[in-house]
């Protein structure tokens, strides 16, 4: 019972709308819930669910989607959501037993609030808090670790030689980077970027190749 409360609160977190979204019933089934939601409120949560494999949504949304994956895998299972035409709108693949991660070393670069330089040996941990809330990892030279402190609670972007995990799913995951050069970055209103867009003439998202890329960066 601990064990699918944790699935229920992650997908409730995923969900989002918490106030319009209503458990229902189980159905017959490995675990097949039923939930409810206001006629009001049906396509915005739909629209959650259909972006968040994507990089889209609250960092609360993407952690909950990250979790229900992670349950999923250490459990050897996977699942889905249907709409209300029984139609998928979201999958999670179950893993083969076997599978194993593909792992590449490639410099490149990252970025996320700075929030820990610390250690007592030569290579000296980093961590950032990436846009959706995840941690990265990354270390640094002690020399290099005394000018990121300075940086300490920033937006900053590190690079350096990087080891990369690829998901079943095709996502890339960094498990370390080395940092050999870092920049603080420009932190603006909300209000602040919407008029500078608006000054250049605003954006045409019809005619961009990657418009949910272009929506990550302008959220950091």
């Amino acid at each position: 019972m601990k064990r699918l409360g944790q699935y229920l609160a992650h997908l409730s977190d995923m969900l989002g709308e918490v106030e319009h979204v209503h458990f229902s019933a189980v159905s017959k089934g490995s675990a097949m819930l039923n939930v409810d939601i206001e006629d009001l409120h049906y396509q915005k949560v739909l629209t959650h669910v259909r972006e968040v494999p994507n990089g889209m949504g609250t960092k609360k949304q993407l952690s909950a989607h990250r979790s229900l994956k992670q349950l999923m895998d250490e459990d050897g299972t996977g699942g889905a959501i249907l709409n209300d035409a029984d139609a998928q709108i979201l999958s999670f693949r179950k893993r083969p037993d076997d599978e194993k991660p593909l792992v590449v070393n490639k410099s490149g670069s990252v970025q996320g609030r700075l929030y820990l330089v610390g250690g007592k040996d030569e290579t000296v941990p980093v961590r950032l808090e990436g846009a959706s809330g995840e941690t990265l990892y990354c270390e640094a030279s002690t020399e290099m670790a005394q000018q990121l402190s300075a940086l300490l609670f920033k937006q900053v972007r590190v690079s350096g030689p990087g080891i990369w995990e690829r998901s079943p799913e095709g996502t890339w995951k960094l498990k370390k980077l080395k940092v050999e050069s870092f920049q603080e970055l420009e932190t603006a209103k909300v209000s602040d970027v919407v008029s500078r867009l608006q000054s250049i003439g605003g954006l045409k998202w019809a005619d961009m190749e990657d418009p949910h890329g272009v929506a990550r960066d302008l959220r950091g």
